[in-house]
């Protein structure tokens, strides 16, 4: 009961378009996941700075996407536009956090050019 209280003092003195709007919130909650989401994001993204190994026969991981964002541009552009390498540089370099530190796996030792020409200078 006090909460109830404590809650209608405080949306008392709203207009009613904002009051609208917090009903709406309160209702659907997308600000709320919004929020979540983002810091779902940054959490992973210490996680993705971190060094990873490629996958053979897969490749090296280029993100790591959560899956509001992946439902959220899916939804918005179709979810053809994962494959578009436009839209992954894009959404990439606005979220970096989701960019993975990613290293091949395999260690080449001992490698050596082979030299085909040399310069030699006559002496003088």
């Amino acid at each position: 009961m006090a909460v109830a209280r404590l809650f209608y003092k405080m949306i008392e003195g709203l207009s009613a378009e904002t009051l609208k709007e917090v009903e709406n919130e309160l209702r659907s909650g997308i600000l709320f996941e919004q929020v979540q989401a983002r810091a779902r994001q940054k959490a992973a993204g210490v996680v993705n700075s971190q060094q990873h190994r490629s996958i053979d026969g897969l490749g090296q991981k280029k993100a790591a996407i959560n899956s509001t964002s992946f439902h959220y541009w899916g939804n918005r552009e179709g979810y053809g536009c994962w494959q578009d390498r436009k839209f992954l540089d894009d959404y990439l370099r606005d979220n970096p956090e989701s960019r993975v530190n990613s290293v091949g796996t395999k260690i080449q030792v001992g490698y050596q050019r082979e030299v085909k020409f040399s310069k030699t200078y006559a002496p003088n």
